[in-house]
């Protein structure tokens, strides 16, 4: 059963990355109002919260768990401003494959931090995560900025594994809900936060009406976002998450499978860039999924 939601986990995000693309390419001017919209979006969240709270009986958390959650809500936001600027120069695909750099910042991070000791095989599944990403940035047919997108991405991968560090802290200490509507809240909070500059709220003034336009895809993104998140946390509760880690690596396959596809039933979604080098990248996706086993 735990296999069913990790295949489902990957399907979910792969539209994510596509529908982002899209988003980018032919809604946004600029690719930071990916952030904006992202924070707007996330209000639904907020809906049934009257009707939990009462239920919940949630006690007001210390200072210091606040501020935690803000901060790693306002990371997920700020490696989303630079994912966002990454899909404007290379593929979705191939940025889908850079996120995939986090698992091997994990134990990395763990050893200076925690002083944990790594294992030969964590530190190959390390060698084969970063290697393939490598691998991956030279397969960009964009040369002039597939470097840019690199590294834009490795920042993005190191604000999350932060951000993984501070939430595992906030979901010891509360109730997780409580902790998800917290950092939810500085998601959205640094999500808004261009609009304190007068420069952005211009750019944002005159793109008004495409981006009223645009409404229901911002939440039917944040939905599908929602509904694989929801997949994988199940599909961790009932199987081995290691395996479901390396599962759910394979997100970039079904990002170049679903823009070939789309490319025949919906151009405007699609992405012909997608087809090029598939094999390679099948490939190093692959070797990626092996590196994910290897550290989990």
């Amino acid at each position: 059963m735990w296999l069913y939601f990790a295949l489902l986990t990957p399907l979910f995000f792969a539209i994510v990355h596509v529908l982002d693309m899209y988003c980018v390419d032919d809604i946004f001017e600029e690719p930071w109002i990916g952030v904006v919209t992202s924070a707007l979006a996330s209000l639904v969240i907020f809906l049934p919260l009257p009707y939990l709270a009462p239920v919940l009986h949630w006690s007001i958390p210390s200072t210091q768990i606040i501020l935690l959650s803000l901060s790693a809500g306002a990371l997920i936001q700020f490696s989303q401003f630079f994912y966002f600027q990454a899909l404007s120069n290379s593929e979705a695909g191939i940025v889908a494959a850079y996120w995939n750099i986090v698992p091997a910042l994990i134990p990395i991070v763990s050893f200076f931090i925690f002083k944990e000791v790594l294992t030969v095989t964590e530190y190959v599944g390390i060698f084969l995560l970063v290697g393939s990403a490598i691998f991956f940035c030279l397969l960009d047919s964009n040369l002039e900025s597939r470097w840019n997108s690199f590294v834009l991405m490795f920042v993005a991968s190191c604000m999350q594994v932060t951000m993984f560090l501070i939430a595992d802290y906030v979901f010891e200490n509360i109730p997780y809900l409580q902790g998800f509507y917290l950092i939810t809240s500085g998601l959205i909070l640094a999500g808004l936060s261009p609009l304190l500059l007068s420069k952005c709220r211009k750019i944002l003034t005159n793109e008004i009406k495409i981006l009223t336009d645009g409404t229901k895809i911002f939440i039917a993104i944040e939905l599908v976002n929602l509904a694989a998140l929801a997949c994988s946390q199940r599909a961790v509760s009932l199987g081995i998450p290691s395996l479901v880690a390396a599962v759910e690596s394979t997100i970039p396959a079904y990002t170049f499978v679903l823009s070939i596809i789309l490319v025949t039933l919906a151009p405007k979604y699609g992405d012909p860039e997608s087809k090029k080098h598939i094999t390679s990248k099948f490939t190093l996706v692959g070797v990626m999924t092996c590196g994910v086993f290897l550290v989990s």
